[in-house]
């Protein structure tokens, strides 16, 4: 049997375990086999999604010596994969992000589209090769809901919306699971802040050096946290990974706009020369959504 894994970065999203389910379904055959496989752990929200569509879980037991070959999903950055990755088994990479290590992928072939989901692209293969597969094509579309966060997020683009279209012209979504989608993404913060922000929190190496950036989106997120408390965690967090600079953006689904809090001075400064702001402070609320890989990983690569 075939050893081959579809996999995206470590502790990966809806979209990124979405797409792993789906390009494992859309790459089998009679004579090649492709297994879904998560590095780390798989988020409450995508867990209820998975739940409600009666989707199974991916592989969470992988040995990476042991892979022959491996498509990589949602991510191509060095940064967000474990060490002793096997580069050279990728073979092929769909991704929505910019500033991706391609150099390291010497023989995968690379889709790399600035759009709001890697779903959307994984959706538009179903779509082009006629395949209905029911609770695949949901739950596509429910990734790229996630991912653009209801299209209020400012990567969303029409290419998004046009593909999620015709995905629920065939599989049509039940809106109300959206809502409980979006509840239980609000749920890590019921645990401690500590928790919660190194839950989803990425290093990137830019311009200025290492940047730790944690994000959580959530409903109704600023009245949920505390700005201090968040601060020291957050501070906690960057010693334990031995950087500086580092930052977390606070994405508040119910009011559409984003809360960033700095670590410490150093970060402070950071915060303020990014957004061009009057002065640094600890945290500043800016009226529109800011997400990573838009917003921040860009600019720091200026």
């Amino acid at each position: 049997m075939n050893n081959n894994y579809v996999l995206s970065y470590i502790n990966p999203d809806t979209d990124g375990v979405a797409c792993s389910i789906a390009m494992a379904k859309f790459l089998s055959s009679k004579n090649e086999k492709w297994i879904s496989g998560v590095l780390g752990s798989i988020g409450e929200e995508t867990v209820f999604i998975l739940q409600s569509l009666e989707i199974p879980f991916p592989d969470t037991n992988i040995v990476l010596d042991e892979v022959e070959k491996i498509v990589l999903v949602d991510t191509h950055h060095k940064s967000q994969l474990p060490m002793g990755f096997p580069y050279s088994k990728v073979v092929s990479i769909i991704d929505h992000h910019p500033n991706g290590d391609e150099d390291l992928f010497p023989t995968a072939s690379i889709t790399n589209q600035k759009i709001g989901a890697a779903a959307s692209l994984v959706a538009e293969m179903y779509i082009e090769k006629g395949i209905v597969d029911i609770p695949i094509l949901k739950l596509l579309a429910f990734a790229i809901l996630s991912n653009t966060l209801n299209f209020f997020a400012p990567s969303s683009t029409e290419f998004d919306k046009k593909i999620f279209k015709r995905l629920c012209d065939i599989a049509p979504i039940d809106f109300e699971l959206v809502d409980k989608m979006f509840e239980r993404r609000s749920s890590i913060l019921k645990k401690d802040i500590y928790t919660a922000l190194k839950a989803d929190f990425k290093v990137f190496d830019t311009k200025l050096g290492r940047v730790g950036i944690s994000q959580i989106e959530a409903y109704n997120l600023e009245n949920m946290i505390d700005i201090s408390q968040c601060a020291v965690a957050l501070q906690q967090i960057a010693n334990e990974k031995g950087i500086n600079l580092c930052l977390f953006n606070g994405v508040d689904i119910k009011f559409k706009r984003s809360i960033v809090i700095a670590a410490n001075n150093q970060s402070q400064q950071l915060l303020s020369s990014l957004f061009d702001l009057s002065e640094c402070k600890e945290s500043h609320i800016f009226n529109r959504i800011l997400l990573r890989k838009t917003d921040f990983v860009p600019q720091l690569n200026v």
